[in-house]
């Protein structure tokens, strides 16, 4: 479990130990209000909410919602009221823990990269984001890993020579350029074009941080898995 879901666990344990406390003392219906009350508020602000978060679905969860939902205590100040309610609210948590916290314990740990974005919220960068970036980086892995492969060299000096002229900034751009036009050369490959839009985008992402709007993440997807497409053919060659 993630450092994050192993706290959970925890929590859930708390929320069953202090449910149990309450059910084997013998306390008074002001007593019992109160823990009570302290219980159905960490319910409601902190139990609930991560489940629905780690999308953990159970029935007694309904059950739960209900018999907390009916606590009019205001209208319950005898003792007989307060046992049925310390044991049908002990009765509900001991089903809800012992079917919530399987579900709980069976998460699997996700990649890294998820923690790696949640530490990275405060920055507002969002999944489209995330996404975006893999796949620009991806661009450039992916063409430089194929030129090794088969040769193509796409240091500064050999892209000013392939290009046939003198090269300022250095950048994939250039690389590509330069790939796009051996690949042509010698296997006698069309390249797709790296659009200017796509160039721009480029720079603005992996830079400057812009959160790219859905239909400009998408094209940047849809390029890459094309270019990975034709990288794949080349490399099979």
């Amino acid at each position: 479990m993630t450092q994050r879901v192993e706290g959970f666990y925890c929590q859930l344990k708390d929320f069953h130990n202090r449910v149990n406390r309450i059910r084997s003392r013998t306390v008074s219906t002001q007593e019992f209000k109160k823990e009570a009350t302290g219980i159905y508020e960490t319910w409601m602000t902190e139990i609930l909410p991560t489940l629905r978060r780690l999308n953990i679905k159970d029935d007694v969860c309904t059950r739960l919602e209900e018999l907390f939902g009916i606590m009019n205590w205001e209208a319950r100040e005898r003792v007989s009221n307060v046992r049925y309610f310390k044991r049908n609210l002990s009765e509900t948590v001991d089903a809800f823990f012992d079917g919530v916290i399987l579900k709980v314990r069976e998460i699997q740990s996700p990649e890294p990269t998820a923690d790696l974005m949640d530490s990275a919220l405060f920055l507002g960068l969002d999944t489209n984001w995330s996404v975006a970036t893999c796949a620009l980086q991806l661009q450039e892995v992916a063409t430089i890993l194929v030129a090794e492969k088969k040769g193509i060299r796409l240091d500064k000096q050999s892209l000013e020579k392939i290009l046939g002229k003198k090269i300022q900034d250095f950048s994939f751009n250039y690389q590509y350029e330069a790939f796009s036009k051996e690949v042509k050369r010698l296997f006698k490959v069309e390249m797709p074009i790296l659009a200017m839009h796509l160039r721009k985008m480029r720079v603005q992402v992996l830079h400057e941080g812009y959160n790219p709007q859905p239909e400009e993440k998408d094209s940047i997807v849809g390029f890459t898995i094309g270019l990975l497409e034709k990288l794949n053919t080349i490399d099979r060659m």
